[in-house]
Protein backbone atom coordinates (compact mmCIF):
# COMPACT_ATOMS: atom_id res chain seq x y z
CA UNK A 1 0.00 0.00 0.00
CA UNK A 2 1.56 3.28 -1.14
CA UNK A 3 1.38 6.73 0.32
CA UNK A 4 -1.37 9.06 -0.83
CA UNK A 5 -0.12 11.99 -2.85
CA UNK A 6 -1.06 15.36 -1.40
CA UNK A 7 -2.23 17.33 -4.42
CA UNK A 8 -3.53 20.60 -3.14
CA UNK A 9 -1.97 22.71 -5.89
CA UNK A 10 -5.35 24.26 -6.77
CA UNK A 11 -5.44 25.99 -3.37
CA UNK A 12 -3.79 29.40 -3.80
CA UNK A 13 -1.25 30.51 -1.23
CA UNK A 14 -2.87 32.86 1.28
CA UNK A 15 -1.32 36.29 0.75
CA UNK A 16 -3.65 38.37 2.91
CA UNK A 17 -7.05 40.04 2.88
CA UNK A 18 -7.21 40.15 -0.92
CA UNK A 19 -7.44 36.38 -1.39
CA UNK A 20 -8.59 35.14 2.01
CA UNK A 21 -12.04 33.96 0.87
CA UNK A 22 -10.73 32.16 -2.20
CA UNK A 23 -8.12 30.43 -0.03
CA UNK A 24 -10.64 29.55 2.69
CA UNK A 25 -13.27 28.14 0.33
CA UNK A 26 -10.77 25.96 -1.53
CA UNK A 27 -8.97 24.87 1.65
CA UNK A 28 -12.31 23.95 3.24
CA UNK A 29 -13.38 21.95 0.17
CA UNK A 30 -10.07 20.09 0.02
CA UNK A 31 -9.99 19.27 3.73
CA UNK A 32 -13.63 18.21 3.70
CA UNK A 33 -13.07 15.95 0.68
CA UNK A 34 -10.25 14.27 2.60
CA UNK A 35 -12.24 13.94 5.84
CA UNK A 36 -10.08 16.54 7.56
CA UNK A 37 -12.81 19.11 8.31
CA UNK A 38 -15.48 19.05 11.03
CA UNK A 39 -17.81 21.66 12.56
CA UNK A 40 -16.49 24.52 10.40
CA UNK A 41 -12.88 23.91 11.51
CA UNK A 42 -10.05 21.64 10.40
CA UNK A 43 -9.65 18.38 12.29
CA UNK A 44 -6.67 18.11 14.59
CA UNK A 45 -3.95 16.07 12.89
CA UNK A 46 -0.56 16.49 11.27
CA UNK A 47 -1.93 16.09 7.74
CA UNK A 48 -4.39 19.00 8.10
CA UNK A 49 -1.78 21.18 9.81
CA UNK A 50 0.69 20.57 6.99
CA UNK A 51 -1.86 21.47 4.32
CA UNK A 52 -2.87 24.66 6.11
CA UNK A 53 0.72 25.80 6.56
CA UNK A 54 1.76 24.75 3.05
CA UNK A 55 -1.00 26.93 1.56
CA UNK A 56 0.02 30.10 3.40
CA UNK A 57 2.62 32.48 2.00
CA UNK A 58 5.79 32.14 4.07
CA UNK A 59 5.81 35.69 5.41
CA UNK A 60 2.33 35.14 6.92
CA UNK A 61 3.38 32.14 9.04
CA UNK A 62 3.98 33.09 12.65
CA UNK A 63 6.79 31.37 14.61
CA UNK A 64 4.25 30.33 17.25
CA UNK A 65 2.40 28.20 14.66
CA UNK A 66 5.05 25.52 15.16
CA UNK A 67 3.48 24.61 18.50
CA UNK A 68 -0.15 25.53 17.74
CA UNK A 69 -3.04 23.24 16.88
CA UNK A 70 -4.64 23.22 13.42
CA UNK A 71 -7.72 24.96 14.73
CA UNK A 72 -5.72 27.69 16.48
CA UNK A 73 -3.68 28.32 13.34
CA UNK A 74 -6.79 28.45 11.17
CA UNK A 75 -8.58 30.77 13.58
CA UNK A 76 -5.51 33.01 13.80
CA UNK A 77 -5.35 33.32 10.01
CA UNK A 78 -9.09 33.95 9.87
CA UNK A 79 -8.86 36.70 12.50
CA UNK A 80 -5.86 38.30 10.77
CA UNK A 81 -7.11 38.18 7.17
CA UNK A 82 -10.86 37.49 7.31
CA UNK A 83 -13.56 39.83 6.08
CA UNK A 84 -14.03 41.82 9.27
CA UNK A 85 -10.40 42.81 9.81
Amino acid sequence: MGHNELDFSAIPKLHGHENFWQWRVLLHAYLEANDLWKHDLPKENAHAKFIILATVHGDKIEPTYDNETCQNIFQSLQSRFGPYN
